[in-house]
């Protein structure tokens, strides 16, 4: 025909598709749509058999065994008060376990560095050199930062104010006289930032914590007390509008950071007494070192959530940082066992075991693993906790 182009037989008109096309075309969707569910099954077969997946097991229950997902670090939050180049004070916020418990760490701007004092780590790189040491002095990295001024307290406070303090010590003037005496102190707004950033003469820098101790403590029970929803300015899903809320809510634990003032006036910490204070507040760190401290996998071996914290809480403190938790693949185990993938973290397992007041410790080879140890608790330490051991 003339429709057709010479020397191609058969071929299709120009602008058309092949014959085969029209019908072979709806046959491969078919075949397609008839391949997704399996498709979808062994892909989700892949993952949840994987040892690298983020989820194992059932991904909407977690308390059925086999359970298993990633773990989300424990809220930190950095409160540097500073005016101008004057750093002023350092505070490091936990909630813990949020609306339940947290901690607020105490840190002079006197502290020394590797890389010279926190405030001379202000003044040359500002918050971020401040997140920078503090994440290296404490082996756990802050997960935000918020700066303050003066003017920033007097509106943190001004929902509640005045506060009311009981201090143990006084704060002086450079001349002697006395600018707040000790014993009950009621500060305004404005008064805050100064009363924090004050020094009496010839006064301690540790000493000095006592009265922002004193003055955390007495703002905290005027947010709990307070019904006002703005109790504290700034979002309510972070920086200090969710940190301040939170620690009113439950029970915080209020300290200053463990070291000694040598005679050049300068705060040197204690590494093994802050290990101790930060794994105690801090379950879930982001470490300031990737591979600094051993990737944890946590597993319930008997079915009592409740358990999960506590074993968690204890492995933190020996320092463990755990990045999976959820359930065994069946629960009923009687033996806690501590397993590790790597000889090299051979003694991390047996200091997991000791700490864990219970348990085997086991040579366990799992070359696809994202972990270094997996720890397994069983009946004995569910013993050990209740009392009925």
């Amino acid at each position: 025909m003339g429709d057709s182009a010479p020397g191609a037989e058969g071929a299709a008109p120009k602008g058309s598709l092949p014959r085969w096309w029209r019908w072979g075309w709806p046959l491969l969707l078919l075949v397609l749509a008839a391949a997704v569910p399996l498709l979808v099954w062994l892909g989700w077969s892949a993952i949840s058999g994987s040892s690298d997946g983020t989820v194992v097991g059932d991904p909407i229950d977690p308390a059925a065994p086999g359970y298993e997902a990633f773990v989300d670090p424990t809220p930190t939050l950095l409160l540097v008060h500073a005016n101008g180049d004057r750093l002023h004070g350092v505070t490091l916020l936990v909630l813990t376990d949020e609306g339940t418990e947290g901690a607020v760490l105490f840190i002079p701007p006197e502290t020394m560095t590797s890389n010279g004092l926190l405030s001379d780590r202000w003044a040359e790189s500002g918050s971020t050199g401040v997140a920078d040491s503090v994440a290296e002095l404490l082996g756990v990295r802050p997960g935000e930062t918020q700066v303050v001024d003066d003017a920033g307290w007097a509106a943190l406070v001004s929902a509640v104010a005045p506060v009311d303090l009981m201090s143990a010590v006084p704060l002086l003037r450079p001349d002697g006289e006395t600018l707040h005496g000790a014993g009950l102190v009621t500060l305004a707004p404005a008064d805050v930032g100064p009363y924090l950033a004050g020094r009496s003469p010839a006064e301690s820098p540790l000493e000095a914590l006592t009265r922002h101790l004193s003055f955390w403590t007495g703002w905290l029970v005027k947010v709990e007390e307070s019904a006002a929803p703005d109790v504290i300015p700034g979002e309510t899903d972070r920086g200090m509008g969710r940190f301040g809320r939170a620690l009113a809510e439950g029970e915080s634990l209020l300290s200053t950071i463990v070291g000694q003032v040598d005679d050049s006036g300068s705060v040197v910490l204690n590494p093994e007494f802050v290990r101790r204070q930060v794994n105690e507040i801090i379950p879930f760190p982001i470490s300031a070192v990737d591979g600094s401290l051993p990737k944890v996998r946590l597993l319930n071996g008997v079915g009592d959530l409740e358990l999960t914290k506590a074993a968690a809480r204890e492995l933190s403190r020996a320092g463990a940082h755990i990045t999976r938790i959820g359930n065994a693949a069946e629960f009923g185990w009687e033996t806690t066992k501590v397993a590790y993938h790597d000889t090299g973290f051979a003694p991390h397992a047996e200091a997991f075991r000791d700490a864990l007041g219970t348990g085997t410790v086991i040579a366990e080879e799992l070359p696809d693993i994202s972990v270094d140890i997996t720890v397994t608790f069983g009946a004995d330490f569910s013993q050990l906790m209740t009392g009925d051991g």
